[in-house]
């Protein structure tokens, strides 16, 4: 039974196909884009805001689309920020949240904040290698105080006090595709909530009636509630030294453990979680106080936020065969008894690589101590130790 706004948002839709942290992911969204900068943490040396982009990542027919028209529709019903959608280039859109419009019922919006909402990143901003550049400029909201302008000869504008909220979703082939080395280590990626799945949770034809009704008119009516808030997130000191605690230990840990993160994702990771526990907090209570179990949820959905990076960027790199590499790791770690016979993997993955290509790709993975390969009664068999498992699934769960 569901008992906080975010808690009916999922129920309403677990009959469908879409993963749960689509619409989990997608429900945070709508509410960071329609508080927009109205409410804020002070972390004494500037404020936090909860405006966040989050990039839904699965393959193609994972139903990705269904969550990100929801959030556009909850946002469009509570009618209070600007909703970009369709094609354009990222000075268009700049150029649109510059000026003044009326939006349905006769309100004007004349301030620069913007819900960049699109199913297709790709294809929603137009390729510029500038464009992933300024957004991750226009993230951090607490160092654009005041104004940002472009004096440019062909596009002049001037955006007060800009705050963005973005939500898309991109597919391997895209990603690859749109994504440079700048905007991985750049600061793009470590500032993007990337949530990553390669399975549905459900399998519905929707041929039949659903148990849970659908309705989008409800739920924004709590929306519109908090859309009212105004001012600073409180803190009980409770929830000040749990934070102060996690922070330092996590800090430690980093440390001790050496960890290389090109993306930058671990270094904001503190103002990262904090924000997604101030959308938690307005998705679960109305108000402005910020709750411990707020917190506790932040950490724990964001920490898997490291490992989705890791599994998005896994076959990524320039060595030779890195991603038939990442779908050999991966096919391991996956199957039931983390075993694949040479058989089983040829005929599996043929369109990857040649059956000489996966010895070779194999006999790497040996000699770097990630599997060991094995002669199984007259089958030649690929093995993943539990001790192995158990440190790759740390790593693609971000620990």
């Amino acid at each position: 039974m569901a008992t906080t706004w975010l808690d009916f948002i999922l129920e309403q839709h677990k009959e469908l196909e879409s993963p749960e942290s689509f619409w989990f992911w997608s429900a945070l969204s709508a509410v960071s884009a329609i508080v927009k900068d109205n409410i804020w943490f002070d972390k004494q040396a500037y404020k936090l805001y909860p405006n966040i982009y989050v990039m839904l990542h699965a393959d193609s027919g994972l139903k990705k689309g269904p969550p990100i028209a929801m959030a556009k529709q909850l946002v469009r019903a509570v009618n209070n920020t600007n909703i970009i959608v369709g094609r354009s280039s990222i000075q268009g859109i700049l150029k649109d949240m510059g000026t003044s419009k009326t939006i349905p019922g006769g309100h004007i919006v004349n301030n620069a904040k913007a819900f960049i909402c699109s199913s297709e990143l790709a294809s929603s901003i137009v390729e510029d290698r500038v464009a992933t550049t300024i957004l991750t400029d226009l993230y951090d909201r607490q160092w654009n105080e005041d104004n940002w302008k472009s004096l440019l000869k062909i596009e002049q504008f001037n955006l007060k006090d800009p705050t963005i909220t973005m939500l898309t979703a991109t597919n391997e082939a895209h990603s690859d595709e749109f994504f440079v080395k700048q905007d991985v280590q750049g600061g793009y990626f470590g500032r993007t909530f990337i949530i990553y799945e390669n399975k549905n949770e459900v399998v519905n034809s929707l041929m039949f009636p659903l148990k849970y009704k659908i309705d989008y008119k409800q739920s924004a009516e709590y929306l519109k509630s908090i859309a009212l808030l105004k001012g600073e997130f409180d803190a009980s000191d409770v929830v000040r030294h749990y934070i102060d605690d996690w922070y330092v230990d996590f800090r430690k840990t980093t440390h001790e453990m050496d960890v290389k993160d090109k993306t930058g994702t671990l270094n904001r990771f503190d103002d990262s979680m904090q924000k997604v526990a101030m959308v938690i907090n307005l998705a679960r209570e109305r108000g402005l106080q910020l709750e411990l179990e707020s917190v506790k949820e932040a950490i724990n959905v964001c920490e898997k936020l490291v490992g989705n990076v890791r599994k998005v960027m896994m076959g990524k790199g320039k060595a030779a065969n890195a991603q038939q590499k990442a779908v050999a790791i991966q096919e391991l770690i996956e199957r039931e008894n983390h075993m694949i016979s040479r058989t089983q993997l040829n005929r599996k993955y043929y369109l990857h690589a040649s059956d000489i290509e996966w010895d070779d790709i194999m006999r790497q993975l040996e000699v770097a101590g990630i599997c060991r390969i094995e002669t199984v009664g007259n089958q030649i068999c690929y093995r993943m130790t539990d001790i192995q498992v158990s440190e790759w699934k740390k790593h693609l769960l971000g620990k």
